[in-house]
């Protein structure tokens, strides 16, 4: 690449001492470059003398490819060193569906895009242990999941960061009694339906659920277990129930849902960014950046 850069100057100056000034080097040196770059080749490139330097028709093609290599070698180091700073590439992301009413997941996947917007992303809406599945098995890059995770849980070889945290709320049909209070206790709640997000696929969910009902005279009997955040909003409409849901849920408008705090202690519910921590990507790194530039090293659930 140094000699192809050597003779482009020498080509385009057809004057060793100019050529040699615009690379920065003596003149001595760049000559017998160019002459180890013919004895290379085997053909001459340059007709000299000491009035003047001119291409031979063997230069003039070289000149030509000779470009050609250079531009074509830039390109590919500009893209090598956008893929590593995760500028171009792929991202696979998982996420369940309650992040995306809270304001937090569309503002990182929008900030992203901004940032890297030649990055191809494919989004999966997956429950919580579905996308510890599929990271685990290199189906997903990212994850977006509910926690609290308890450890039997977390499965081995991830990394996660906690990206907001916040308490729960109570969910219930808007015509409902406990409407006409400010904030809800556990048992009020006692021997209401409950529709809830499956146990399986949202352990986090469950538990605290579990957490906030068990003092109030234990898990509720009559649960309608569903699997999508909107599900649940529908059928709470529909009046077949109360839930717990994510603050962020209830500063949404739904018709037909009422939103009231709860007042008793609750464990706080988390929204987090899973990764496999074998697994290298820039592109997924350049998201951890925007996501949680701050994220702490090791398992934060």
């Amino acid at each position: 690449m140094r000699h192809l850069r050597y003779f482009i100057a020498v080509a385009e100056e057809l004057h060793f001492r100019r050529a040699a000034e615009r690379l920065h080097m003596s003149q001595p040196p760049l000559s017998q470059q160019i002459r180890a770059l013919e004895r290379e080749l085997g053909v001459s490139l340059l007709e000299r003398n000491r009035r003047r330097v001119e291409l031979t028709p063997a230069g003039a093609s070289f000149l030509e490819s000779a470009r050609g290599v250079l531009e074509a070698a830039d390109r590919a180091a500009e893209t090598a060193r956008r893929v590593a700073a995760g500028q171009v590439g792929s991202l696979s992301i998982g996420f369940v569906g309650s992040a995306t009413i809270s304001p937090r997941l569309p503002a990182i996947l929008r900030d992203f895009r901004e940032r890297y917007p030649d990055v191809e992303l494919t989004l999966r809406e997956l429950q919580t242990t579905e996308q510890l599945e599929a990271l685990a098995a290199g189906r997903i890059d990212v994850g977006v999941i509910r926690g609290p995770l308890a450890p039997s849980e977390l499965a081995a070889g991830l990394e996660f960061v906690v990206i907001q945290r916040e308490q729960l709320t109570v969910a219930m049909p808007d015509q409902h009694p406990l409407t006409s209070k400010p904030s809800v206790r556990a048992a009020d709640l006692r021997g209401e339906a409950f529709v809830i997000l499956r146990r399986r696929e949202a352990p986090g969910l469950f538990a605290s659920l579990a957490s906030v009902m068990g003092p109030a005279g234990g898990l509720p009997e009559n649960v309608l277990e569903v699997a999508e955040m909107q599900t649940i909003l529908g059928l709470v409409a529909s009046g077949f129930g109360v839930s717990l849901v994510p603050a962020s849920v209830g500063e949404s408008e739904r018709p037909g849902v009422a939103f009231r705090p709860l007042a008793d202690p609750s464990p706080e519910i988390e929204l987090a960014i899973a990764w496999r921590r074998a697994a290298r990507s820039s592109v997924r790194d350049a998201f951890l950046r925007v996501a949680a530039p701050d994220h702490p090293a090791g398992p934060s659930l």
